[in-house]
């Protein structure tokens, strides 16, 4: 099981350590398309049950078959390297990156994510530099890991430090956010990370896309587009020929007709927002529409 899952009531991970059925098998069935998600928490199903999160066929309510990869806390980084480790076993047609424009591209330039140390990269060149000494097993890690006491004194800590401090993303929540060259480098990596992937992707001869996680803030707040890092990103994209979905219009949509489609107080989909992001997983007109959707404005 990925260690940064967390526990909730309606959770099962299967014997992969995947939110799943139990009976998921490495080689997919002949005549039936089978789609490989990568993500964080939104892609896990944070808050969720087991019966609403998209990857579920009641939900998606197709033929599909869906396999959720998704770990809580995991930036592109991390993602692309349980890829390369575990998730390219699976014999699949499809693999989907779900992009969190507000934390993905920060993710990716640090080397400890809530509370936890992890691999991170650099770029020299061009080309990705792994960097992973850090990460060692030690008593210390340990005991955060297994005291459950010491989690539940850590979780409350840490919940208390994000409610005293300006939340992060509020830098870009405003209407006239604006992207700054310290901003750049970050931007750079988390392409070229997903060149890499794509690269992987492909030379197990399955196709590619990115699917790009709407802003809870600004849907909220009704604004008219995504984060301002997702048009970066799909720029970047187009250039490396990855198509992309934009789910945000939909999204913004239907909250503006009165849907309630996030979790209070996570920001995570709900059943409603999880059966709408289904739709940008599977071939329909939504899906349809919203694809190179930047290159198209």
């Amino acid at each position: 099981m990925p260690l940064e899952n967390v526990s909730q009531q309606g959770v099962h991970q299967n014997q992969l350590g995947l939110r799943g059925p139990d009976d998921m098998q490495l080689e997919k069935t002949p005549g039936r398309k089978r789609i490989l998600v990568l993500g964080d928490s939104y892609v896990w199903g944070l808050s969720a049950s087991q019966d609403d999160i998209f990857t579920n066929p009641r939900v998606h309510g197709t033929s599909d078959e869906f396999i959720n990869c998704g770990v809580c806390g995991y930036g592109t980084d991390q993602e692309y390297l349980f890829y390369l480790r575990t998730c390219q076993k699976f014999d699949v047609d499809q693999v989907v990156l779900v992009f969190t424009p507000d934390n993905d591209v920060t993710n990716n330039l640090n080397s400890k994510q809530y509370s936890y140390l992890k691999p991170y990269f650099t770029l020299n060149k061009g080309e990705l530099v792994l960097h992973n000494d850090h990460v060692r097993y030690s008593i210390i890690y340990r005991f955060n890991r297994e005291c459950r006491v010491w989690n539940v004194v850590r979780d409350g800590l840490e919940g208390l430090g994000h409610a005293l401090r300006p939340k992060r993303e509020q830098k870009y929540a405003g209407p006239n956010a604006v992207v700054s060259d310290a901003d750049r480098p970050g931007i750079e990596l988390t392409l070229a990370l997903i060149k890499n992937l794509k690269e992987a992707v492909t030379a197990r001869h399955a196709e590619f896309y990115v699917v790009f996680i709407p802003q809870t803030s600004r849907i909220h707040k009704r604004m008219p587009d995504n984060h301002p890092f997702a048009a970066l990103i799909a720029a970047g994209l187009t250039q490396m020929g990855v198509h992309y979905r934009e789910p945000y219009p939909e999204f913004l949509k239907s909250a503006m007709a009165g849907v309630e489609l996030f979790h209070s107080p996570d920001g995570h989909f709900n059943a409603a927002g999880h059966a709408l992001f289904a739709k940008f997983l599977t071939d329909t007109d939504p899906a349809r529409a919203s694809t190179d959707y930047y290159a198209r404005r």
